[in-house]
């Protein structure tokens, strides 16, 4: 059981209490008098603080009922846990229990509908025309305090369950916000438009590779390179355990100096940090690209779920796509 007034009632106490600590910090700052030790005692006190408060939650939501719990929060209970777990995430320790930090964020934005306000950008504006559109939103270029970026814009059909692809935004934006590396497109944040929610990363001119290779059709050096860059962040988001679920050449952004994003998170998943199984709740070959997927994801009777296996597959295919030899089978015609 959550301890009296539940985990929400400690941080909020929490919360207050080293919003006290940190204003006496400042005065004594003020205060040449005052010994620097004491300031240095205070921060060190605050970060066991938090050491224990990580603590706890972890050993709260490993038990499976407590857990159930712990997804029943609404509203803003549910805003300062997403908050708190992803202050977590963004500290650089905690690196042992983060896969369970992040499993939990991720499953309490799903279940309440919310996303840490962290994410929250502002100063958005559209410029000219929709570029392309995907499964659940429509691409256009914007700008950012004079930055070009892309915003991808929720889509609402007339039959849509307007909350459940609200979820399946939310899901992917707290996938994207945990994901850092050189090959990986970076996540800038989400943006309200018109009572829509969007997601803002930046514009890439080169568009994706398969583009790319259409206008600029690099040497093969570059091709090999690409083909590089994307086997780094595939590896990456597997150390990550996430499984993309989507790889293919549309989904791999080109940057200005010719390097290569993987981009577009909307059917990822994460392996549960203890048992190893997934997420997303669709994970079958419906929720990707049928060319880019395995046979076994197709079979009538007992289709094998997406896996990591199921990206190295698509990598392949992305290998032939990329590549300086692009023909699949050269002998077969058809």
């Amino acid at each position: 059981m959550f301890p009296k007034g539940g985990f929400p009632h400690i941080l909020h106490c929490y919360g207050k209490a080293s919003n006290i600590l940190l204003g006496l910090v400042k005065e004594s700052q003020q205060d040449s008098s005052t010994p620097h030790a004491i300031s240095t005692d205070v921060y060190e006190h605050i970060n066991r603080d938090i050491f224990v408060l990580a603590a706890r939650l972890v050993y709260f939501i490993c038990d499976p009922t407590v857990y159930k719990q712990f997804l029943a929060y609404r509203e803003t209970d549910a805003q300062t846990l997403l908050d708190f777990l992803q202050d977590l995430l963004d500290l650089l320790f905690f690196l042992a229990i983060k896969p369970v930090i992040f499993e939990a964020l991720l499953r309490l934005s799903r279940a309440s509908g919310l996303h840490p306000r962290c994410f929250a950008l502002s100063g958005l504006q559209k410029v000219g025309q929709q570029v392309t559109g995907g499964g659940f939103g429509n691409i256009w270029k914007g700008l950012v305090h004079g930055q070009g970026v892309s915003v991808k814009i929720m889509r609402i059909f007339e039959d849509s369950d307007i909350k459940a692809v609200l979820k399946e935004f939310s899901r992917e934006a707290v996938i994207w916000r945990q994901l850092c590396h050189l090959n990986i497109l970076p996540f800038f944040g989400i943006y309200h438009l018109e009572n829509r929610l969007c997601l803002v990363s930046p514009w890439m001119e080169n568009g994706n590779v398969m583009r790319y290779l259409a206008h600029q059709n690099p040497s093969t050096d570059d091709r090999l390179s690409l083909i590089l860059d994307v086997a780094l962040g595939l590896e990456y988001l597997h150390n990550k355990k996430v499984i993309h679920g989507d790889l293919k050449g549309l989904n791999i952004l080109v940057t200005p100096l010719r390097r290569a994003y993987i981009a577009d998170f909307g059917v990822s998943s994460i392996a549960n940090a203890m048992t190893m199984r997934f997420t997303h709740s669709t994970v079958t070959a419906q929720a990707g690209t049928a060319r880019y997927q395995v046979q076994e994801l197709f079979q009538v009777e007992n289709p094998a779920r997406i896996h990591f296996s199921s990206d190295v597959y698509a990598f392949g295919c992305v290998c032939y796509e990329v590549g300086p030899t692009r023909l699949f089978f050269p002998q077969v015609v058809k």
